[in-house]
């Protein structure tokens, strides 16, 4: 059978198919063939995606709520400077209303002699001129950003570590007799925050004037010098205190960055005034108990959602005996489907039994 007859030359055992690139058959256009089938995970697994909206894991989705949280107006995601800018407005109408703005001045005396411990805290929020009131509450409410950016409880450390600072600060100048009066405000906090705004926010507009360089920055600057020497020179070494605890905290030497706010701190001022809100009772809200899954079972996995499970109805299991399906499968099918016959063949001719 091998051998070769000149009358019969061999044939090969199949015929040679034309490729593509030869020259009697070109490929089709481009533009005739049918666009790739593009399927992505949503399309196959429609419930997974809806589940993990719920439980907050959509990024696509949060990333934009969150850019228009830290652009929102007003005090949108900053409850504690808007605490801190009503808190100072309140105090110092009233001082000014009263007209007694030596309640809240710092007096060493005062402090250690007659213990009024609460000059401590009205010290730091209360303004005794209006020039002090426009500015300081301007600037706080423009540093509002460093709040959304840090997040709640981060901003509340850094605040309660430069006053402390700035108060012991203050204490030593009286009690060394660098000075005789130190102006009343919250200084500390308004000059502790501009080592952040130096540091951290760049300037977005530049421009000049008669050859000087100016951004929008350098407004916030002059309102902050305004502020410094609106009581010359007694408010000079709170803005100066204030700096000296802004650069302690920022630079690392002691470690601030590891002081938290008390867990029961955080769930009263959440409770009260929203404060601490997103902490992780509420980032944990929307996660549920997941069943134990069955290995043995991969419907539970891809499979349409499971049923609890029931006591399978007679008559319903006849009816699959009756179609040819076994009697212990039928059964273990009703059960999980609740006793629906139509979903039970479904699933007995899916082979999952």
């Amino acid at each position: 059978l091998k051998l070769a007859h000149p009358l019969f030359p061999p044939r090969p055992l199949l015929p040679s198919l034309p490729s593509l690139t030869s020259p009697s058959i070109s490929p089709p256009p481009p533009a005739l063939l049918p666009p790739p089938a593009v399927c992505s995970p949503a399309d196959l697994f429609p419930w997974a995606e809806k589940e993990e909206r719920k439980r907050g894991g959509d990024r696509e989705h949060t990333a934009p709520a969150k850019a228009k949280a830290n652009m929102a107006p007003g005090f949108g995601s900053a409850p504690v400077s808007k605490c801190l800018c009503l808190i100072s407005f309140v105090a110092s109408i009233t001082v000014l209303v009263i007209n007694k703005p030596d309640i809240a001045l710092l007096d060493v005396n005062k402090i250690f002699n007659k213990l009024e411990l609460w000059r401590l805290i009205t010290s730091q929020f209360v303004f005794t001129t209006p020039s002090g009131i426009f500015f300081g509450l301007m600037l706080l409410y423009t540093f509002r950003e460093f709040e959304r950016r840090f997040k709640t409880a981060k901003f509340s450390v850094a605040v309660l570590v430069m006053m402390i600072l700035s108060i012991i600060f203050e204490v030593a100048l009286l009690a060394l007799n660098i000075t005789k009066r130190i102006a009343p405000g919250p200084f500390s906090i308004i000059f502790g925050l501009f080592t952040f705004f130096f540091s951290e926010i760049p300037p977005s507009a530049k421009g000049g004037i008669f050859f000087i360089p100016v951004s929008d920055k350098t407004f916030k600057y002059l309102f902050g010098l305004q502020l410094m020497f609106s009581e010359y020179p007694s408010a000079c070494w709170p803005s100066l205190c204030g700096l000296l605890a802004g650069i302690l905290y920022r630079s690392q030497l002691l470690p601030f960055s590891k002081i938290r706010i008390p867990r029961r701190m955080r769930e009263f001022c959440a409770r009260n005034c929203n404060c601490f809100s997103n902490t992780r009772r509420r980032r944990n809200a929307g996660y549920q108990q997941v069943p134990e899954m069955d290995p043995a079972q991969p419907q539970q996995l891809f499979g349409p959602p499971i049923v609890q499970q029931v006591n399978p109805d007679p008559a319903a299991v006849q009816t699959l005996v009756g179609m040819g399906f076994d009697e212990g499968p039928a059964r273990m099918a009703l059960a999980r489907t609740g006793n629906n016959v139509e979903a039970a063949v479904g699933v007995l001719g899916g082979g999952a039994w």
